[in-house]
């Protein structure tokens, strides 16, 4: 191993960092539990991709060069994983998951063998030198044909990651544009700091891409810039610290509480490991329509509307959703309030008792179907039918 210098000891100062940091990350998002482990899954893969660009930092400092060529494949193509990960992040987000997910990977896994093949092509050609330690070679660049493979391998791999990380950044901007307008919709004012998060997470990772794209470029203009690329490097770790304060104030910010065993009325399975036990703040029109469906299941099938002590809080939990949730339903899907959605059920209940069992009171019948008072009743009952409870059993008669 070569002596350390003054510019050695600030990488592997500012990869120390780094490495802290992203250890103090994935605590954090385990500290999430199962039920955001879904989403969180691709966040970490994406932390553990920045730890192992900070530990190449370290290698390049402690190990030989024979083993830094060794070790290229594996950290040359970190770049590759970051905004896949970060992506099907955001798609789980929006509760838009990826089915095979896999695919996203299989740029990087093929751009693992390119420079596993541009390695062997240099210890063919330079293997004797880089055995006795020399890292510098004096070449003509357009006459030796190793040379030359190995530019065309390189300008293809960094074609293909630009290209990549271009279109990733353009889908991850576009879905979290679609995010926020869902988040208008239907949030009606809630989670205040769910919006800035999101826009602090988002150019918190555009920060870092941009970071990369600065540090290749001035690599390659000036060869002598290490303390320039250390000063981008800790730029990297300020951004990640960053994203770690957010996710250390925000706990399972996506990922809503536990119902405290409300029963089960979607017919799901709460064993099924394709779909954990989760809610999602935003709800797209299918599942909008698969919470209508569940909440007429459980209306048809339980005297849960009878309860005279129902909130929204309560149906919402019995049905599986957030409260925001619920009312964006029943107000867009339905176009009724919680109140007028219950008392309608009610009221209709209480048209067939009162017909069908002439001799019970109507108060006896008010508190059968969930209301506390005679006057309350009878309020809803002319306001959704016209008529009181008493004028209503003699007309029907």
């Amino acid at each position: 191993m070569a002596s350390i210098d003054t510019l050695d000891i600030g990488w592997l100062l500012v990869s120390s960092a780094g490495l802290a940091q992203a250890v103090s990350l994935l605590v954090l998002l385990a500290g999430e539990g199962r039920r955001a482990f879904r989403a969180n899954r691709w966040l970490c893969a994406f932390i553990c991709a920045a730890a192992l660009s900070f530990t190449q930092n370290v290698v390049d400092v402690l190990a030989s060069a024979d083993w830094r060529l060794y070790l290229f494949p594996l950290f040359g193509v970190i770049p590759y994983f970051y905004l896949p990960s970060v992506y099907l992040y955001f798609r789980e987000l929006c509760n838009l998951p990826v089915g095979r997910a896999y695919r996203h990977y299989l740029l990087p896994v093929i751009m693992i063998g390119v420079l596993a093949v541009m390695v062997v092509m240099i210890f063919d050609r330079f293997g004797t030198q880089i055995a006795t330690g020399q890292t510098q070679f004096n070449l003509t660049p357009f006459s030796d044909p190793t040379v030359i493979n190995l530019s065309i391998l390189t300008i293809f791999f960094a074609v293909a990651l630009y290209v990549q990380l271009v279109i990733y950044m353009v889908w991850l901007w576009r879905m979290s544009l679609h995010y926020v307008r869902k988040l208008g919709e239907q949030m009606d004012g809630e989670q205040p700091g769910l919006k800035r998060w999101l826009a602090e997470f988002l150019i918190g990772i555009t920060l870092i891409f941009l970071i990369y794209t600065v540090s290749v470029v001035i690599d390659i203009l000036d060869q002598e810039s290490e303390w320039i690329s250390i000063v981008i490097e800790a730029g990297f770790v300020i951004v990640l610290f960053r994203l770690g304060h957010l996710l250390a104030v925000n706990p399972a910010l996506f990922v809503a509480a536990e119902t405290d065993g409300a029963p089960e009325v979607t017919g799901q399975k709460s064993d099924d490991a394709s779909e954990p036990d989760r809610i999602r703040l935003i709800l797209e029109d299918d599942e909008a329509r698969r919470i209508r469906r569940d909440l007429e299941k459980l209306t048809r099938d339980t005297d849960m509307m009878f309860d005279p002590l129902l909130t929204m809080p309560k149906m919402a939990s019995a049905v599986g959703v957030k409260p925001n949730q619920l009312s964006f339903v029943l107000n867009r899907h339905i176009g009724k309030s919680f109140f007028d959605y219950v008392n309608e059920y009610r009221i209709h209940a209480a048209t067939q008792r009162l017909l069908d069992e002439p001799d019970r009171t109507i108060l006896d019948i008010a508190i059968e179907v969930g209301f506390n008072s005679k006057s309350t009743f009878n309020l809803a009952f002319k306001k959704i039918t016209g008529l009181t409870p008493s004028a209503y059993r003699q007309q029907k008669a």
